[in-house]
């Protein structure tokens, strides 16, 4: 086996394992990554909209809002099912865009299944928490808010610790307006997300994430 840098020098078993390691390594955790910039981007989207949607019907309909209190439940869930029906879709083909097989169908099960926990326990915990109410409905984007990020920080701690920063970023866009913007804490929020997204999206670009 010859060394990469061309001067013909041959590589010792242990550096030639390591190589071959490193490379199968780089080629599976490309594929559980597979995707994560464009949903990252996509997921900034929908966490704005939600923000937005929930700051416009609080500010210019406030009667609605306090007729329903209930009412970020329904929105928070619809704009869910889209930003996972959207990341299988984007996970799903750019799996198959890096490999076929058994290999690349397990990464993305695993992928999904994550995040479908992720998903579920933000469900769980609210609806366990008593939060599916009037009293309570405002209450949920603040824990989903929360589990999302927490959910980021795993999977970076696994992956790509850029990820972890990511997910800090998330939840830190929720919960520093909502301490010091007042009344304008949700589209603030909305506004810095956005920008976590981007900056993220563009950090994992420049450091190779898919």
């Amino acid at each position: 086996m010859q060394a990469a840098n061309g001067e013909g020098q041959a590589l010792t078993p242990g550096e030639g394992w390591e190589a071959i390691y490193t490379t199968m390594e780089q080629g599976r955790s490309s594929m559980y990554l597979a995707g994560t910039t464009a949903i990252l981007l996509l997921w900034g989207v929908v966490v704005s909209l939600g923000y937005f949607s929930q700051y416009a019907v609080e500010t210019f309909a406030p009667g609605f809002a306090d007729e329903r209190p209930w009412f970020p439940g329904p929105v928070w869930g619809v704009l869910g099912a889209a930003g996972m029906a959207g990341s299988s879709i984007i996970g799903h083909r750019a799996s198959k865009g890096l490999a076929a097989g058994a290999a690349a169908r397990s990464a993305g099960i695993r992928v999904f299944s994550f995040w479908m926990a992720i998903v579920a326990s933000a469900f769980v915990i609210t609806a366990g928490a008593g939060m599916w109410n009037d009293e309570s409905g405002d209450q949920i984007p603040g824990v989903v808010i929360g589990v999302v990020g927490l959910g980021y920080v795993l999977f970076g701690i696994m992956t790509r610790p850029m990820l972890a920063a990511v997910g800090v970023g998330i939840a830190a866009a929720f919960y520093l307006p909502h301490h010091f913007a007042g009344d304008a804490a949700l589209a603030v929020s909305a506004a810095a997300t956005l920008a976590v997204a981007l900056l993220g999206a563009a950090w994992m670009r420049k450091s190779g994430v898919l």
